[in-house]
Protein backbone atom coordinates (compact mmCIF):
# COMPACT_ATOMS: atom_id res chain seq x y z
CA UNK A 1 0.00 0.00 0.00
CA UNK A 2 3.00 2.33 0.53
CA UNK A 3 4.21 2.48 -2.51
CA UNK A 4 1.15 3.39 -4.25
CA UNK A 5 0.25 5.74 -1.55
CA UNK A 6 3.13 7.45 -1.90
CA UNK A 7 2.63 7.77 -5.68
CA UNK A 8 -0.95 8.97 -5.80
CA UNK A 9 0.55 11.53 -3.54
CA UNK A 10 3.35 12.54 -5.57
CA UNK A 11 0.80 12.40 -8.73
CA UNK A 12 -1.16 15.50 -6.82
CA UNK A 13 2.08 16.99 -5.44
CA UNK A 14 2.95 17.41 -8.95
CA UNK A 15 -0.37 18.34 -10.39
CA UNK A 16 0.31 21.08 -7.96
CA UNK A 17 2.95 22.96 -9.42
CA UNK A 18 2.84 25.89 -11.54
CA UNK A 19 4.94 26.20 -14.71
CA UNK A 20 6.68 28.83 -13.52
CA UNK A 21 7.21 26.55 -10.54
CA UNK A 22 9.07 24.18 -12.20
CA UNK A 23 6.02 22.24 -13.26
CA UNK A 24 6.12 19.97 -16.24
CA UNK A 25 4.41 21.03 -19.47
CA UNK A 26 4.17 18.86 -22.18
CA UNK A 27 2.82 18.83 -26.15
CA UNK A 28 -0.62 18.16 -26.10
CA UNK A 29 -0.30 14.80 -26.99
CA UNK A 30 2.76 13.39 -24.77
CA UNK A 31 0.18 15.42 -21.76
CA UNK A 32 -2.54 13.00 -22.69
CA UNK A 33 -0.09 10.06 -23.23
CA UNK A 34 1.74 10.97 -20.12
CA UNK A 35 -1.77 10.82 -17.86
CA UNK A 36 -2.79 7.31 -19.74
CA UNK A 37 0.78 5.99 -17.68
CA UNK A 38 0.36 7.86 -14.69
CA UNK A 39 -3.21 6.44 -13.81
CA UNK A 40 -2.47 3.25 -15.55
CA UNK A 41 0.69 2.54 -13.29
CA UNK A 42 -1.19 3.47 -10.14
CA UNK A 43 -3.75 0.72 -10.61
CA UNK A 44 -1.07 -1.40 -11.08
CA UNK A 45 0.57 -0.93 -7.91
CA UNK A 46 -2.99 -0.77 -6.15
CA UNK A 47 -3.91 -4.52 -7.44
CA UNK A 48 -1.18 -6.71 -5.56
CA UNK A 49 -1.86 -5.33 -2.03
CA UNK A 50 -5.70 -4.80 -3.32
CA UNK A 51 -5.80 -8.71 -3.86
CA UNK A 52 -3.86 -9.95 -0.93
CA UNK A 53 -6.43 -7.82 1.27
CA UNK A 54 -9.24 -8.63 0.28
CA UNK A 55 -8.29 -12.45 -1.07
CA UNK A 56 -12.42 -14.19 -1.06
CA UNK A 57 -13.30 -10.89 -3.02
CA UNK A 58 -13.97 -11.73 -6.78
CA UNK A 59 -11.42 -10.15 -9.34
CA UNK A 60 -13.89 -8.18 -10.92
CA UNK A 61 -15.14 -6.31 -7.78
CA UNK A 62 -11.59 -5.42 -7.19
CA UNK A 63 -11.21 -3.89 -10.59
CA UNK A 64 -13.89 -2.23 -10.78
CA UNK A 65 -13.42 -0.77 -7.37
CA UNK A 66 -9.59 0.23 -8.40
CA UNK A 67 -11.20 1.81 -11.95
CA UNK A 68 -13.33 3.56 -9.96
CA UNK A 69 -10.73 4.91 -7.31
CA UNK A 70 -8.18 5.82 -9.99
CA UNK A 71 -10.81 7.39 -12.21
CA UNK A 72 -12.45 9.46 -9.29
CA UNK A 73 -8.67 10.72 -8.59
CA UNK A 74 -7.94 11.48 -12.20
CA UNK A 75 -11.29 13.93 -12.07
CA UNK A 76 -10.48 15.23 -8.73
CA UNK A 77 -6.94 15.75 -9.97
CA UNK A 78 -8.64 17.31 -13.05
CA UNK A 79 -10.19 20.19 -10.81
CA UNK A 80 -7.51 20.47 -8.51
CA UNK A 81 -5.61 21.45 -11.70
CA UNK A 82 -8.45 24.51 -12.36
CA UNK A 83 -6.97 26.31 -9.14
CA UNK A 84 -3.48 25.96 -9.88
CA UNK A 85 -1.76 29.48 -11.98
CA UNK A 86 -0.90 28.33 -15.15
CA UNK A 87 -2.13 24.76 -15.20
CA UNK A 88 -4.90 23.96 -17.69
CA UNK A 89 -8.08 21.50 -16.40
CA UNK A 90 -9.61 19.07 -19.00
CA UNK A 91 -12.09 16.67 -19.39
CA UNK A 92 -9.54 14.52 -22.15
CA UNK A 93 -7.19 14.70 -19.27
CA UNK A 94 -9.51 13.11 -17.24
CA UNK A 95 -10.62 10.87 -20.06
CA UNK A 96 -6.95 9.80 -20.66
CA UNK A 97 -6.57 8.74 -16.84
CA UNK A 98 -9.65 6.65 -17.30
CA UNK A 99 -8.38 4.94 -20.09
CA UNK A 100 -5.34 4.35 -18.30
CA UNK A 101 -6.74 2.87 -15.40
CA UNK A 102 -9.45 1.11 -17.43
CA UNK A 103 -6.08 -0.39 -19.47
CA UNK A 104 -4.06 -1.31 -16.58
CA UNK A 105 -7.60 -2.96 -15.15
CA UNK A 106 -7.83 -5.10 -17.99
CA UNK A 107 -3.77 -5.69 -17.93
CA UNK A 108 -4.26 -6.89 -14.08
CA UNK A 109 -7.52 -9.08 -14.87
CA UNK A 110 -5.81 -10.66 -17.72
CA UNK A 111 -2.87 -11.19 -16.26
CA UNK A 112 -4.30 -12.97 -12.98
CA UNK A 113 -6.26 -15.27 -15.06
CA UNK A 114 -2.92 -16.34 -17.13
CA UNK A 115 -1.93 -16.73 -13.36
CA UNK A 116 -4.31 -18.96 -12.37
CA UNK A 117 -4.73 -20.84 -15.28
CA UNK A 118 -0.64 -21.70 -14.78
CA UNK A 119 -0.89 -23.08 -11.12
CA UNK A 120 -1.66 -25.98 -9.99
Amino acid sequence: WAAALLYLALIHWASSLSPTEGGLSLPDGMDKMAHLCEFGILVILLWRPARHRWPAQPEMRIAATLFIFAAGNGIIDEFHQSFVFGRISSWADAGADMLGAGAAVFWCLHREKARTKLSP
